[in-house]
Order: structure tokens, then sequence, then C-alpha cells
């Protein structure tokens, strides 16, 4: 498998000189920190809550089939993304959170063996070195659909009860998490029950665009993990 840059500028450029060249109109891409608000704008929501993951220190990919016709490859990547790095459990063996091996890696979701997520979205957060959650952290989210449409979007504090997604009148095919590494010490991004959705309705022909959405993931550890970046 050829590997992908994690950084999304280099997709948006080549999806827009297939795409962007086209007359048609570009998507639009909404983000969402309410989860009521993401679940109104999709249909046929799915949850991956990664529970079934019970290695403390994982591959550097897997393919995920969460139902409904849905499936995706997650993989941890440097944090550059020029090779493949591996995935760590955190949270606890009834709540696991999908986590990376090292701080500074990225998880990234690639959805391009579907053709139905138009929405992604859950629970995104850091941990320290043992897989617990560490307050007060900053994550970045990146989201790219086929058109080309991304959004960077980064969260302070962000906390294991709050939501984050986003939906797209384009099919998504890229999302990826990291976390910013504070000053003090490292930080490693954790994803908890990720959703994934496809389009709320099926549209007239004069009809505006419409918003898609979810999903959600999870890992788990008790292993201290490198600090390398």
């Amino acid at each position: 498998m050829k590997l992908r840059n994690s950084f999304f500028s280099l997709h948006a450029l080549a999806l827009a000189a297939l795409l962007g060249s086209a007359a048609a109109a570009h998507a639009e891409m909404t983000f969402y920190s309410s989860q009521a608000a993401f679940q109104a704008a999709i249909s046929a929501p799915v949850t991956d809550r990664f529970d079934d993951l019970f290695w403390a220190q994982g591959p550097g990919s897997l393919s995920r089939e969460p139902g409904a016709g849905y499936g995706y490859v997650v993989s941890a990547l440097k944090f550059d993304g020029s090779d493949y790095s591996s995935f760590y459990n955190a949270g606890s063996d009834t709540d696991v959170w999908l986590s990376t091996d090292q701080a500074t890696d990225v998880i990234s979701f690639d959805f391009n063996y579907t053709d139905k997520v138009y929405g992604v979205g859950g629970f995104f957060f850091g941990t320290d070195a043992l897989g617990a959650f560490l307050p007060g952290q900053s994550i970045k989210l990146n989201a790219l659909d086929a058109d080309g449409v991304e959004q960077v979007v980064f969260i302070e504090n962000a906390q294991p009860g709050t939501f984050y997604g986003f939906a797209s009148t384009s099919q998504i095919r890229y999302f990826e998490i990291s976390a910013v590494q504070p000053a003090g010490g490292p930080t490693w991004v954790a994803a908890n029950d990720l959703v994934l959705g496809t389009v709320a309705a099926v549209p007239e022909p004069s009809s505006g665009a419409l918003l898609l959405g979810g999903i959600g993931l999870l890992g788990l550890g008790a292993r201290r993990r490198s600090t390398k970046g």
C-alpha cells in the first residue's frame, strides 16, 4: 500500500486539479460541536466503539467494518506522513480509546473504500503516557472531502465527553486527528466512539447541497509508551 502524506494541502491541490476545473459548485463542509446537531444533519449513523481492540501496542493500520455497509482503514502515521507508526489502546477494558504509541503520531481515517461517508465525528482528546485522560490539552482535527474542500479545527481543552464532527455535501475522503504538543511535556491524541453517517435525504434536482455525518472511535492500555517524536 502506498503511504499517503498526512498533510491535506497536497490532497486539496490534487483534487482541485481533477474536480475544481469543472463548472460545478464546491461542496460545503460544516463543523459541529453538538452531537444532536450533527445527528440531525446525517442519516443512517453507525458508531465504531473500538471495544474489540484488546491489545496494548497494536499494528500501524486497521481495516474496520462497523456495519450497515460502512468500511474504512485507519492508520497511525508519523507526524509528517513519511511512515507508519503503531496504535496503542488507551482508556479502560470496558471503554477502549484508540490512541497512538508516539505522542506526535497522527490518527488518519481513510474513507476512499466506501461511497457512504458524508459525515464523521466522535470524541477526541489528549491522554498521558499511560493512556489516561489528560485535561487542558489541545488537539487538531482535519477533514477533506472529494471536492477538495478541507477544514482544519483546533480544539482547546478537549474533553472526553464533548462531541466534534464534520458533515459535507460531498463524500468525505480523509479525517485526521493529532495532539498539539505543549511546552511542558508530550500529549497523545485519543479517539472514542467514532460515528459515520451518510446523506440526510435524497435531494430534489433543484435543491441545495445536503449535510451529512458521523463517526466515533476508541482504544486502551496500561503500558508506558514511547515519547519519541
